[in-house]
């Protein structure tokens, strides 16, 4: 029996009176937003005023509406103290430290291309090289009558020195600044922009003091690129904001006359810093295509000349595939080679598979066909996701001579390069004379009543793009665009647009927080296993290979899981994945028979199929099995590429043919 007067006892009790009120530094805002600064981990975003403006101020009381004095501000994540915590974060520098240039001549990543290596800044490996994104949305519902009131616009960060598959995590894009969209055009952008320039030449001069487990000393942090819609980039840059201008390119000084018409870049046009000055001096709006200096040239070793990212989602996605297929399509159906029942019937069966089942196309209204200028009807992935599979959807229904649909194929060739994440410098030569070929066919079909839009004027720098870049997908907006998901959602929560940048930023810093305090690394593997069931080796149907391979005894006890995401890619059994190339070059596909998690991570048991050559008229590689069955196993990271496709059946039922359509060059 335990006295009263045991000591065990007594210093029990005294540890249940210390956890009696554990949450009482919790309780209220004030409290958490001072436990986690103190804590190091909660970085609060600066309200900085750029303006004084007169509000209207209701009197509760009395009813009576007066005129106040009210600061315009905006929010501001001071970017130094941002860095140190992005840097000190578990196992960060490490992952910049193993993400090395590429030595095969290939380009995979921005520090593979001829910006990074002639950057007296960006080609120092221990420097810390930014992209910024820039770009307006809306948090109110955008058909309310509050639209455009509410709308604000919003700068965030990623760091280009790890792995682009880390990049694509939205924990490792991160706030920097919010204001409203309506101040931005009223005040300008250099009184909001002013603040972060100062901190980034201060972090590039003096750098940033780090003390991480395997780094002490000093990092240095700059500007690599800025990205973002075209509309935000040439607000912010200076340049013309409208497509209708007389100099409509930020990327050449080409007449929107010549640009209609023209199907190659044009070097001697090319916009530098020296004529960009004095386009400023100018101040020559219609015939300079610049408005006025930006504030970003005050960033030291950056200028916005030098800044190559295209906004390829907006320009292709948004642009010219929507444009074009609605042609194509038009054309076709007056040829009578189908009609629009029979397209949106296929559209609707078509079988995309799991990985694009979440980005179904949505199907085509009359209307549209008689408007292909207007509203696409898709969104950026929806066209994606339609492009790809539309040769292999209708394909059999349209001659291979046919010119409207070698226009679309064309358009494909194009992309499959554009999109690719492993580019060579033979590439973009290649690309270059694909662009030409492309535009060229477009004006002999629609020469008459169309010109080529300035999107498509821009689709012919890219070529000189990728070279200096690397990889354009490593700068388009889709991923930032998601990071909007997080302020709308919250936005419709809250239901308070008082000071709606305010709330917006500090709960988009309390995210931070909440990553970094549960010790979750920002560059740790992303690996969600489904449910499954333990089971013996033996009884697995390709128990050899795993007994072998894996080193595991028949009798061992493994997890057959019924599906496992990485990265944001799920994979099922039946998926077919890119294993390697064969001697033609032609891209490997096993088709997955089982995934096995075991101690040492998720193994993908696949069967390898037949690559039996390349239909430019479906544009898709045609498989077939192999006999005798042939049965590998390997790790993720050893796939030629991360995303699982779709075997799909082509052809008579009594003949098919088995096709994969890929997202882009391998």
């Amino acid at each position: 029996m335990i006295q009263p007067n045991d000591l065990s006892f007594c210093s029990l009790m005294e540890d249940f009176e210390k956890c009696e009120n554990t949450f009482d530094r919790f309780i209220g805002v004030y409290m958490r937003k001072k436990y986690f600064t103190q804590s190091g981990v909660f970085l609060a975003p600066k309200e900085i005023p750029i303006a004084v403006a007169f509000y209207q101020r209701r009197n509760r009381m009395t009813g009576n509406v007066s005129q106040v004095l009210k600061n315009v501000s905006f929010q501001y994540v001071p970017i130094k103290p941002l860095m140190k915590l992005i840097l000190e974060s578990k196992g960060f520098l490490e992952n910049i430290e193993m993400h090395e240039p590429s030595l095969d001549g290939l380009m995979r990543d921005f520090h593979d291309g001829e910006y990074s290596q002639q950057n007296i800044f960006c080609r120092h490996k221990r420097n810390i090289q930014l992209l910024f994104y820039i770009d307006d949305f809306e948090v109110a519902n955008p058909l309310s009558p509050k639209a455009g009131t509410h709308k604000l616009g919003a700068v965030y960060c990623t760091i280009t020195n790890i792995h682009p598959k880390f990049r694509s995590s939205l924990n490792n894009c991160h706030l920097v600044m919010l204001f409203n969209a309506g101040d931005a055009k009223l005040y300008g952008y250099e009184p909001i922009f002013d603040p972060l320039v100062e901190d980034l030449n201060s972090l590039i001069h003096d750098g940033i003091q780090i003390e991480a487990p395997t780094f002490q000393g000093t990092v240095r942090v700059g500007l690599a690129q800025v990205t973002g819609d075209n509309l935000g980039l040439h607000s912010l840059f200076g340049f013309a904001q409208g497509f209708t201008a007389n100099y409509p390119c930020r990327f050449c000084k080409m007449h929107r006359a010549e640009a209609q018409l023209s199907t190659s870049e044009n070097v001697g046009l090319l916009r530098t810093k020296d004529n960009y000055q004095m386009d400023v001096n100018a101040q020559d709006l219609p015939n300079t295509g610049v408005r006025s200096d930006s504030p970003l040239n005050k960033i030291h070793h950056y200028h916005v000349t030098q800044n190559f990212a295209p906004d390829i989602m907006h320009d292709l996605l948004e642009g010219v595939c929507p444009l074009e297929l609605k042609l194509v399509v038009k054309a076709l159906i007056d040829k009578r080679l189908f009609n629009i029942n029979l397209l949106n019937s296929r559209l609707v069966s078509f079988n995309y598979g799991s990985g694009d089942n979440q980005n179904k196309p949505c199907i085509f209204s009359a209307s549209s066909m008689t408007n292909p200028d207007g509203a696409p009807g898709q969104n950026a992935a929806q066209m994606w996701c339609l492009i790809r599979h539309f040769p292999l959807m209708m394909g059999d229904l349209v001659p291979e001579d046919d010119e409207h649909w070698e226009l679309l194929i064309l358009l494909l060739k194009c992309m499959d390069i554009i999109f690719s994440p492993v580019i060579s410098r033979g590439d973009t030569v290649y690309l270059k004379h694909l662009i030409q070929d492309h535009h060229q066919h477009f004006l002999e079909l629609f020469g008459n009543a169309r010109q080529l839009k300035p999107k498509h004027h821009h689709m012919i720098h890219y070529p000189m793009a990728i070279q200096k870049l690397g990889p354009l997908t490593r700068f388009w907006a889709m991923r930032f665009e998601a990071k909007h998901n997080f302020s709308r959602r919250l936005s419709h929560i809250v239901c308070n647009f008082q000071n709606i940048a305010k709330t917006l930023a500090y709960r988009n810093q309390m995210l931070l927080c909440y990553n970094l305090l549960s010790q979750l690394s920002l560059v740790g593997d992303e690996v969600e296993i489904g449910p499954g069931s333990s089971v013996l080796v033996a009884s697995i149907t390709d128990s050899d290979v795993v007994h072998i391979r894996l080193r595991l005894g028949l009798y061992d006890e493994v997890f057959l899981a019924n599906w496992c995401k990485v990265f944001g890619h799920t994979y099922k059994k039946h998926q077919m994945v890119v294993v390697g190339k064969n001697v033609e070059l032609d891209p490997v596909f096993g088709k997955l028979v089982n995934i096995i998690a075991v101690e040492s991570g998720v193994r993908l048991i696949y069967e390898e199929w037949l690559t039996t050559g390349f239909s430019r008229h479906l544009h898709a590689y045609k498989v077939e099995a192999q006999e005798p069955r042939k049965t590998e196993i390997c790790r993720i990271d050893d796939l030629l590429d991360y995303h699982p496709l779709q075997m799909i059946q082509s052809g008579p039922p009594n003949d098919p043919a088995f096709c994969v359509v890929t997202r882009y060059k391998f």
